[in-house]
Parts: C-alpha cells; sequence; structure tokens
C-alpha cells in the first residue's frame, strides 16, 4: 500500500473463524470502492485463522491491502477491536466481524454518504443469515436489532440526519429506535480519536456501550434505510454458546460493571445534569436487555434452588452480606411481567 492515506480502514478482528475468514476477506475484494485497509488483528487463535489471512496477504490481489496485527495475549474483543482502531489510518473506520460479509457496494455507500453529510456516523443495517436456526431468546434480541424485523418501521427514506435532540436520541435508543451494534456502521477516525471513544473492558454488550458514546458525542449521525452488513449467525460462537454459570457470570458482571460505565458516560455529557428521566430511560433499558440472558438461565433451572444458589454465589463477589437480598431481588425482576405485549416483533 502507498503512503497516501487510505479512506476506509476495515477493522476485523480475528479468532478461530478459519471456516468463515476466506468469505469474509471475498466480500471485501469485490468491493466497488478499492480505497481501503483491511486492519486484522489475531487474537491467539489456534486453528488456521491467521495462517488463511497470510496467504491471502502474500498471494491474493488483497494482499497489498491487509495489515496483520497477531496478538501475544488473547485479550478478548474490546481489546482486539481497540489495537485495530489504533493501527488504523483511514479518514474512516468500520468494523467487520470475522465470519461475516458486507454487499458489494457497503463502503462506497458508506463513503459517498458520509462524504456528503460530512457525518461523524454513518448508521447503517444488517441482512441476518440463517435466523431460523437461532434459539428463542437469541432470536428475540435479534429480531429487536434488526433491519427486516425491528428498526425498518422506525427508519425514513432517504438518507437523513438523526436529531441532534439528545432526549429524543436517548428515547429512541432505549425503545431499540437505534440499534446497538457496532458493526454496518461508518466513523469517522478522527470524530473516534478526539472524544476518546473506544470499547469498554466488559465481556459483553460492548458494542452497545461503544455506539452509545458515538449518540452522545456525534452532530451529524447519518441514519441510512438499507442493510449493507450480512451477519451470519453461529451456533458454535462463544455469544451464542451454552448457557452456564460461566455465562451467567459475564452477563451479570456486565449489569452491574456495565451500567456503572454508562452512567459515566452520561456524567461527561452536560444535559444529563437536568435531565435525569433520560439518564433513567438508558439504564432501565440497558438493565432489561441484560436480564433477558438471565431470564434464559431461570428459564432452565425453574425454581430449583440450584438456580438461586448460582445467583447467590455470584452476587456474593460484588455485594458481600448483601448478596442475598440481591439475589432475591433478581430472581423476583426475571419473573414479573411488566406487559403482555413484548417489545419486538413476533412474526
Amino acid at each position: 500500500m502507498d503512503s497516501k492515506r487510505p479512506k476506509v480502514s476495515v477493522v476485523i478482528p480475528l479468532y478461530n473463524a478459519e471456516d468463515y475468514i476466506r468469505m469474509t476477506l471475498l466480500s471485501l475484494r469485490n468491493q466497488t470502492l478499492q480505497d481501503f485497509e483491511i486492519v486484522i488483528v489475531d487474537d491467539c487463535s489456534t486453528d488456521d485463522s491467521l495462517q488463511i489471512v497470510r496467504d491471502f496477504k502474500e498471494s491474493d490481489e488483497l494482499g497489498s491491502k491487509i495489515k496483520i496485527i497477531a496478538l501475544e495475549r488473547n485479550g478478548g474483543i474490546s481489546n482486539t477491536r481497540n489495537v485495530g482502531l489504533r493501527f488504523s489510518e483511514g479518514e474512516y473506520v468500520t468494523f467487520l466481524d470475522n465470519d461475516d460479509m458486507m454487499i458489494p457496494a457497503a463502503l462506497e455507500i458508506f463513503v459517498n454518504t458520509a462524504d456528503e453529510w460530512n457525518a461523524e456516523v454513518v448508521h447503517t443495517h444488517s441482512h441476518y443469515q440463517n435466523p431460523k436456526d437461532m434459539p428463542q431468546g437469541d432470536r428475540m434480541t435479534f429480531r429487536m436489532a434488526s433491519f427486516e424485523h425491528g428498526n425498518k418501521a422506525n427508519l425514513q427514506a432517504p438518507a437523513y440526519l438523526l436529531t441532534n435532540d439528545m432526549s429524543e436520541r436517548m428515547y429512541n435508543f432505549s425503545i431499540y429506535g437505534i440499534d446497538w451494534n457496532v458493526w454496518g456502521k461508518l466513523f469517522r477516525r478522527d470524530f473516534l480519536l478526539i472524544n476518546g471513544i473506544q470499547f469498554p473492558k466488559v465481556k459483553l454488550t460492548e458494542d452497545l456501550l461503544f455506539v452509545f458514546q458515538t449518540l452522545l458525542h456525534a452532530k451529524r449521525y447519518v441514519m441510512i434505510p438499507e442493510a449493507l452488513y450480512v451477519y451470519r449467525y453461529r451456533l458454535d460462537s462463544t455469544l451464542h454458546g451454552e448457557r452456564d454459570k460461566n455465562f451467567l457470570r459475564k452477563v451479570i458482571d456486565v449489569q452491574i460493571n456495565g451500567t456503572k460505565i454508562l452512567n459515566s458516560f452520561m456524567d461527561e455529557v452536560e444535559h444529563f445534569k437536568d435531565h435525569f428521566k433520560d439518564r433513567e430511560h438508558v439504564i432501565d433499558f440497558y438493565m432489561n436487555l441484560e436480564l433477558l440472558g438471565t431470564k434464559l438461565m431461570q428459564k432452565k433451572y425453574g425454581e430449583d434452588d440450584d438456580y438461586f444458589e448460582m445467583i447467590h454465589e455470584i452476587y456474593s463477589q460484588y455485594f458481600g452480606n448483601d448478596a442475598t437480598f440481591i439475589a432475591f431481588i433478581h430472581t423476583i425482576a426475571n419473573r414479573a411481567q411488566t406487559s403482555t405485549t413484548p417489545p419486538w416483533p413476533t412474526d
């Protein structure tokens, strides 16, 4: 690649995707806009993923665009994406997971829209491949965020600027009107750096917390009612794996620490000092989203004492002597039905 700054940096966190990474890279080879670099950060893959990427770099026409950073220690998805952002050089940055794809015109549409609107963020949506394979709980979550089911009705055509009214932004975010996935979006790199926007060190929902920061700071946030990103649902991925105690521990850690992180973000924005209700909407939305994960576990264990003991053990690490009361409140909250109509499409 020459010394000219690329228009777009495509950041790909890589981890054990030997069956998928070829198609991901081929979707970039087929882009109608070719002024981009690919920043691949390998998070200590134990399969042939990294070698496949190296083979592409050495022998494929895409090779000159590929930049490989191989980490010495596994640091998780937040760290991997942050490293990719740090090593990117493009005017814009977009994130592509190592098992997903972009439609051929994706980067061209992204850049043309960003340039035309002088946008800091361009927000599009995703097609979901093989959604019928999803367990019921995952299907509900992904439908809330999907273009086809959840957000299509909330979008206008053609592209338009998101309101700068922060109360309206927070309301739309909290009723799933603005999806929280980091993929399917384009960010002006300087905007991210100036505002210190990175992925927080949490084990789940790191993309939600990242996108939320962009909503707080972007003055020109453009919505496009198109799906440019192809999400490949995998039953074997870490996100959709076994719902065991380790998974439950991650979800509860996110409920506690993720809420603290959200509050810290809002503390830095003047609007929230006088608009407590907006803050409340955000936290309520976030907690309800995370309760979906623990609700699946409670359904799995039913009313058995095993579930309560599991919850109590995890909460003891955070709340000590208060863990029994909080575990009790947790189980009650998971049983509560606040509405007979779920906030996501059920067709």
